[in-house]
């Protein structure tokens, strides 16, 4: 008999109980506090003493650096100012700027210190005047909505002015550019998912209102410091009546060297990046291709993605076809989040003993990243115990009375489904799914794409089975339309608008394939002709031919690389 799981801690608790995730904290290195310093500064141009803060100073790595890189642009430093919640932290930097005159460090949250009414007062405390700097630099700490708590989020998020999904680096982001004197220059490291996710909207228009940016540069997946975020650097100065025109914008991510390709040798990325290099490069290591172009401007609500003056032209091009997106043609759903997926998913229900073996007709069949290939899908070995049902176009959960074995199961994981508390507390009963999705669509006909892959993989699924949370679907009855939308999502040219108009880039080139990007993907017309015609080609394994007509179809010559 296979054991039943024990109980574990969610992947919050864990978050908690780790120092650096609860905090934040992830000192910058060297040489990258030497690249950001100097980017602030070329966005500074000045010439007079500065006064420079970092609010998140930890060892007073950045300090150092600003304060060196004022020092080889001959600019004298009128104060270094730090504040940090680490007293050890602190007294590390104070030993580091000894010998820097004018240092002011504290020991205190410089959060905490701002006051409600943020454009009135800088600090809370009257014995201290308002301060405004001419340069403020920092990699505030980040720590994610949940770790945070929905208490300490949502206060953040009134007294910051935030909205959505806050994290705390965005709150650290507005305390930073309201210390700001007029055309100070900010520097700013931080985690790139404001970029490009939907939560980030409020990140990204603080940027647009408060800030003439000079440069963003997305660090990728280059590894460049040791936190579980990808980094990007954000150089401007304080201004709300210059526009944000002609914003230059670099992106750097692993890739691949497509054949017949040479990458350019560099000492290091941030060598590449200060020689203003572009293209495929080579650090010893990995080949990355660095992209090079301007913040789009055409819609504040878009991801922030780098686009270069051909990729311009092509995406305004599909825009003038007016094609319908995907969105037009069906809800883009992400699969069913148990959180709790050692109790509900398993691949031996029916080696359980029978008292605790689950009623087989709330044993479904599930689908996952794992079981979709490009065009085809088929459930695996495990499937969910599912305790939901469809009632009047409602989802509902079982009576746990009607299922004795199920009941007796799931109060054996009592313990572990009640630390969920975030269920019971959205008044739901303790052994639900928390995204159970709509129990009445799982039979009709579904294409089902993975969220996390290096390519798109879409795939039509008439199997009847549960889709998990680390894809999405979309219910398509008209199989000539589910023939369009799944030619589309497999060819080079989905690939290439993911690229030009989303961006949303993991490690090793693999790439997040989320409602909000893909719902944005351009069809042609799904027309029967189309259809039939993209249908005979799939069924003789005329793939290479399939890709060409999606090309043709919307307009655009196929790009090879």
């Amino acid at each position: 008999m296979t054991p039943l799981p024990t109980n574990s801690v969610t992947r919050t608790e864990r978050h908690r109980a780790d120092p650096k995730k609860s905090t934040g904290a992830v000192y910058t290195p060297t040489v990258l506090a030497h690249f950001l310093a100097n980017q602030t500064f070329d966005a500074l141009q000045q010439d007079s003493p500065v006064r420079i803060l970092d609010p998140a100073c930890g060892d007073g790595e950045l300090l150092l650096a600003a304060s060196e890189a004022a020092r080889a642009r001959n600019i004298a430093v009128a104060t270094l100012t730090g504040y940090d919640t680490d007293s050890k932290a602190v007294r590390k930097a104070r030993h580091r700027l000894r010998n820097r005159s004018n240092v002011n460090l504290y020991c205190a949250d410089f959060l905490e210190m701002t006051a409600d009414n943020r454009r009135t007062s800088l600090f809370k405390n009257n014995d201290i005047d308002r301060l405004e700097f001419d340069l403020v630099i920092s990699n505030p700490p980040y720590v994610r909505t949940q770790t945070l708590g929905t208490h300490i989020t949502r206060a953040l998020g009134r007294r910051f002015g935030l909205t959505g999904r806050i994290d705390l680096y965005q709150a650290f982001t507005v305390a930073m550019i309201d210390a700001l004197r007029p055309h100070g220059a900010m520097g700013l490291l931080c985690s790139n998912k404001f970029l490009t996710n939907q939560t980030g909207i409020s990140m990204r228009k603080l940027l647009r209102r408060e800030l003439m940016l000079k440069e963003i540069i997305d660090l990728g997946d280059t590894k460049l410091f040791n936190a579980a975020v990808l980094p990007v650097i954000i150089s401007g100065i304080r201004s709300t009546t210059e526009s944000n025109k002609n914003v230059i914008f670099r992106s750097v991510y692993e890739t691949k060297l497509p054949y017949n390709e040479k990458a350019q040798e560099v000492g290091s990325i941030l060598e590449a990046l200060s020689e203003c290099l572009s293209g495929f490069v080579f650090d010893g290591e990995r080949n990355y291709m660095v992209r090079e172009g301007l913040l789009d401007n055409t819609d504040g609500n878009l991801p922030w993605n780098p686009i270069d003056k051909d990729t311009r032209i092509r995406l305004t091009r599909i825009r003038k076809r007016h094609l319908p997106t995907l969105k037009q043609f069906g809800k883009v759903r992400v699969g069913v989040k148990t959180t709790a997926d050692e109790v509900f998913i398993r691949s031996d229900w029916d080696k359980l003993p029978e008292p605790l073996r689950p009623e087989s007709e709330l044993l479904k069949p599930l689908i996952t990243h794992h079981n979709v290939k490009a065009w085809y899908s088929k459930p695996g070995d495990r499937m969910i115990l599912y305790p939901h049902q469809d009632h009047a176009g409602k989802t509902v959960p079982i009576l746990l009375e009607n299922y004795p074995r199920a009941a007796a199961y799931l109060n054996h994981h009592r313990n572990r489904l009640e630390s969920r508390s975030y269920v019971t507390e959205a008044g739901r009963s303790w052994y639900e799914i928390w995204v159970p999705q709509k129990p009445a669509l799982w039979l009709r006909r579904k294409v089902v794409f993975p969220d996390i892959t290096d390519s798109p993989r879409f795939a039509l699924d008439e199997s009847g089975a549960v889709i998990n949370g680390d894809c999405y679907w979309i219910v398509v009855d008209d199989p000539d339309v589910a023939e369009v939308i799944i030619a589309v999502g497999n060819s080079s040219f989905c690939t290439w608008f993911y690229d030009s108009a989303c961006g949303n880039y993991l490690y090793a080139g693999r790439r997040r394939f989320m409602t909000q990007y893909i719902e944005r993907l351009p069809l042609p017309e799904p027309t029967v002709e189309i259809a039939e015609q993209i249908r005979e080609l799939r069924l003789s394994n005329r793939f290479n031919e399939i890709d060409d007509l999606i090309w043709k179809l919307v307009g655009l010559e196929k790009i090879t690389r």
